[in-house]
């Protein structure tokens, strides 16, 4: 058993959560005519690096690579609510939340689900949980 505490459920944790929260909810689940203005001013963005920039950063597929950077900030936001030894739950939240964004798009006019984005989008908060789980165990040190 760890002598540290548990991080803290601090208010501006609990906003930035919900903020992350409310802004991948909010773009994954706008109609196409919203959303895709976003999409194309990043892959825009993107298009900027140079070439062999691109393949390394996004490995040739700039949706994939996009969904998984998506939730990256969510999986931060997750783990960061939790306790080091329950920071792995954040994926699976994140996986829950991907696949409730992709379940309701198949409602929604212009949006089609696709079990790749699930998967892509847990890989995001995995990242992201390992990146809080890693920076967790440097500051113990």
């Amino acid at each position: 058993m760890s002598d540290r505490p548990a991080p803290s459920l601090t208010t501006a944790r609990v906003l930035v959560a919900a903020a992350v929260l409310a802004t991948v909810a909010g773009l994954t689940l706008a109609p196409r005519s919203i959303a895709w203005p976003a999409r194309t001013l990043l892959l825009d963005a993107l298009a900027l690096l140079p070439p062999r920039g691109n393949d390394v950063l996004l490995g040739g597929d700039a949706d994939t690579a996009l969904n998984v950077a998506f939730f990256v900030p969510l999986g931060m936001a997750l783990a960061m609510l939790l306790p080091l030894r329950w920071s792995p739950a954040s994926v699976l939240v994140g996986a829950a939340v991907s696949l409730g964004v992709e379940t309701a798009q198949s409602v929604i006019p212009g949006r089609v689900p696709d079990a790749g984005d699930v998967l892509a989008n847990t890989v995001g908060a995995l990242v992201g949980t390992i990146l809080v789980v890693v920076g967790r165990l440097l500051v113990r040190r």
